[in-house]
């Protein structure tokens, strides 16, 4: 590998760019970052395209003249004339062959530099995400924001006789149910809640650094094609007059349905995109809970799930690739009858058909087919990588966790807490619950759910008054550890025993900097290592997994069994 293409000084450069532009406030930060890291490589490949597009073009428009010598010398040959030097046709067939070698050398480059270019981008890329995904925040993963501290006022509840009153604004919101119901979700709670779980990261990773590569193969044709486009016209128009504007009329009439379809082709992507994050997340959780899938015989049930997902977005493809298929289609046909049209015009408006100008015109027309095909195929395919870049660029955006612990190497203790408080994140709302058709609001069990916003849960099956009700625009606040006070000496061992559910993993996890400080100290004295405990269960019998082995003590079991 040439050591200035590997991924490390890329991501570096990359890196420094990109923060660079971030802290500026610069609306697409990521791809700026991109251009200014790949300046070189990007832009040649684009002098090369560009040099290749003007050469396609003026081929067949020498070749007119080439065309007039031959006809010229068989003319001459004839009726005994002077025939026309000699050295003007090897200049003219050495200047087409010159020419035709420097076309393909400059597709033959474009092409090259374009892949690589890609290639680097896409190594690039993934090492920023994983980077990142190493520090994001756990309030980011899990779908929420900053909260700004709320004004006093908007409690709506007043003190009288040091007890606290809703007001009755409040009362009667509360009386009129879920739907009118104040908005807003409580503390702790505010984002769209979708989050970076570890299968959209893994999304982003795979199909979305994969389709970024894929653009920046053919990504200059975007901006080259029109170029051709406007020179044949020329050409056309001074071998064929005006006759050759009833050719181009049709192409002008038919860019218009492609543009209609091509956006069509963006909003359905970034409709597939989120189809095929829920797909990558569930087949992520099932992989990773493999054991209790198979002991609970959930197979079917899970499997039901993927299938049903993974039917909606083949349906979803099936359609792009319709679209996708019919522009190819349309576009690879318009010069046939443009040509056909042109050629129709010039011959009724008392023209001679003369060789030189049809052969050279036919050429042109043909010419136009490369660009005509190849250019709504890669627009599709620029769209898609644009929808991926901002994707990738939400994600590097996202808060990043910082690191709330004091940090006292030659301190008497290895942890100390002072009055610390610890919260959880609020849990990350699945994209197939909130987000429906072209993301619409979902129902879910009767419920309406927003696609942003608060998370919107069924009510629980007893619940019948107005006060009940309020869940369905409410989420319970995640678990919190509060006023925690203790110290932990060096090579000191220690066990913390507590009922399930009292906190034993949350005060770990927050030791380990997984919840987040909302309080207080935590002083640490040494490095740290969380290497957590998942239940587990023998392939055996409920009496093999008691016993564990041992022999049986059949009080001690009846003991073991009651508790």
């Amino acid at each position: 590998m040439n050591p200035n293409r590997s991924a490390e000084p890329l991501t570096a450069k990359m890196r420094a760019s990109f923060e660079q532009r971030r802290e500026r406030g610069d609306k697409y930060p990521l791809f700026w970052a991109v251009h200014e890291t790949f300046f070189f490589e990007i832009w040649l490949g684009g002098f090369c395209q560009l040099m290749s597009t003007i050469l396609q073009f003026m081929s067949p428009f020498v070749l007119r003249y080439l065309i007039q010598f031959a006809t010229d010398a068989y003319i001459a040959s004839k009726e005994g004339l002077p025939a026309p030097h000699i050295g003007k046709g090897l200049g003219l067939v050495f200047g087409i062959t010159f020419m035709q070698m420097f076309q393909s050398l400059g597709t033959n480059h474009f092409i090259y530099r374009g892949m690589l270019v890609g290639g680097m981008v896409r190594g690039v890329l993934i090492g920023l995400i994983y980077e990142k995904s190493m520090v994001i925040s756990g309030r980011a993963k899990a779908g929420g924001t900053e909260l700004l501290e709320a004004p006093p006022a908007a409690d709506n509840t007043e003190e009288k006789d040091g007890k606290t009153e809703e007001t009755e604004e409040k009362k009667n919101k509360k009386k009129k149910g879920g739907k009118d119901a104040e908005k807003g979700p409580p503390s702790g709670v505010k984002g769209d809640g979708i989050g970076w779980g570890n299968g959209r990261i893994v999304n982003l990773m795979s199909v979305d650094t994969y389709r970024i590569d894929q653009a920046c193969g053919l990504f200059h044709i975007v901006w080259t094609a029109p170029v051709a486009l406007v020179g044949t016209l020329v050409l056309l128009l001074v071998n064929l007059t005006y006759s050759a504007l009833a050719g181009f009329g049709l192409l002008v009439l038919g860019m218009p349905l492609l543009t209609r379809a091509i956006r069509s082709l963006f909003a359905r992507r970034k409709h597939i995109n989120t189809i095929t994050d829920q797909r990558v997340s569930l087949t992520q959780e099932i992989l990773q809970s493999v054991r209790f899938v198979k002991f609970f015989g959930w197979e079917s049930s899970f499997l039901k799930r993927l299938e049903e997902i993974r039917s909606r977005e083949i349906s979803a493809i099936q359609v792009v690739l319709v679209i996708r298929n019919g522009i190819m289609a349309i576009s690879l046909s318009l010069p046939i009858f443009a040509s056909m049209l042109s050629f129709i015009t010039y011959s009724l408006t008392n023209h001679d058909l003369a060789p030189a100008q049809v052969f050279s015109s036919l050429a042109l027309f043909n010419g136009l087919r490369m660009p005509l095909n190849l250019l709504p195929l890669v627009i599709g395919q620029v769209t898609d990588a644009w929808s991926s870049f901002m994707r990738i660029q939400e994600f590097l955006l996202a808060e990043e966790g910082e690191e709330t612990a004091a940090w006292k190497p030659d301190g008497p203790n290895a942890v100390e807490m002072h009055d610390a408080a610890f919260t959880w994140e609020r849990t990350p709302t699945q994209e197939t619950e909130t987000v429906g058709k072209k993301g619409k609001p979902a129902k879910v069990g009767g419920v309406k759910t927003e696609e942003a916003g608060a998370e919107k849960r069924p009510a629980s099956p007893g619940a019948s008054s107005a006060e009940d009700a309020s869940t369905l625009v409410e989420e319970r606040e995640p678990f919190k550890l509060q006023d925690l006070n203790f110290e932990i000496g060096r090579n000191e061992l220690v066990a913390v025993i507590g009922t399930v559910g009292s906190g034993k993993s949350s005060l770990l996890a927050a030791l380990a900097g997984d919840m987040r400080k909302t309080g207080g100290d935590v002083v640490l004295g040494a490095s740290r290592a969380f290497c957590p405990q998942y239940a587990w269960i023998q392939n055996a019998s409920v009496r093999e997994n008691i016993l564990f082995g041992k022999d049986m003590d059949r009080d001690w079991y009846k003991d073991v069994i009651k508790a």
